[in-house]
């Protein structure tokens, strides 16, 4: 029993990890938060600002707020370069060295989702002299789309413009020895476990 609980605990923060929710733009996840405690029997309400209030009910007035967050870091595009890729801004503090090669997802005005990878500008380091020498940073890295655009004017043909939030892919999983890895554990992972506490209730 114990072991099936722990499975099921750590597919439903799997399900919340897989939501893409860089700082300000958490509402896919605001909402699943608020559809799962519904569906235990709980009334949840989204808030103006789009956080989610639980109330578990207490007896005689008494209660204890537990609180967690589930926006993540992420960046947003800064500038549609004349190739075609795409400068990055920081959101929520997303660093470039911890970024690098990573997998993402661009998230466009009209709903579309178009994926690619950060990676250093010049980024063989057959050829580029000066690869490790380089300070990552969020100039000296750029996304490369994946897909079949060499200028700014088939960039944005997609749909891509400036401000469109870039989402970092979570690789989450399970190790075989029970751990879970994943980005983005903070705060999510706390959002998971509020949410098996209210199942054995």
């Amino acid at each position: 029993m114990l072991k099936e609980y722990a499975r099921f605990a750590a597919d439903k923060t799997f399900e919340l990890l897989a939501i893409d929710s860089p700082t300000g733009f958490t509402k896919a996840a605001a909402e699943w938060v608020a559809g799962e405690f519904t569906s235990l029997g709980y009334e949840a309400k989204i808030t103006n600002k789009g956080g989610v209030i639980v109330n578990v009910g207490v007896p005689d007035g008494d209660g204890l707020l537990l609180e967690a967050h589930v926006d993540t870091l992420g960046a947003m595009v800064a500038e549609i370069k004349g190739n075609g890729r795409l400068r990055v801004t920081s959101l929520g503090g997303m660093r470039a060295e911890n970024a690098e090669t990573e997998n993402v997802r661009v998230y466009t005005r009209e709903g579309k989702i178009i994926e690619g990878t950060l990676q250093l500008c010049n980024a063989s380091v057959h050829v580029n002299g000066s690869y490790a020498d380089t300070k990552r940073s969020f100039d000296t890295t750029e996304v490369l789309l994946d897909e079949d655009v060499n200028s700014e004017d088939e960039a944005r043909a997609l749909g891509i413009e400036v401000g469109d939030v870039v989402a970092f892919d979570p690789r989450s999983r399970l190790t075989p020895s029970g751990y879970i890895k994943s980005r983005f554990l903070d705060d999510k992972l706390s959002v998971g476990i509020l949410h098996d506490v209210i199942v054995v209730l």
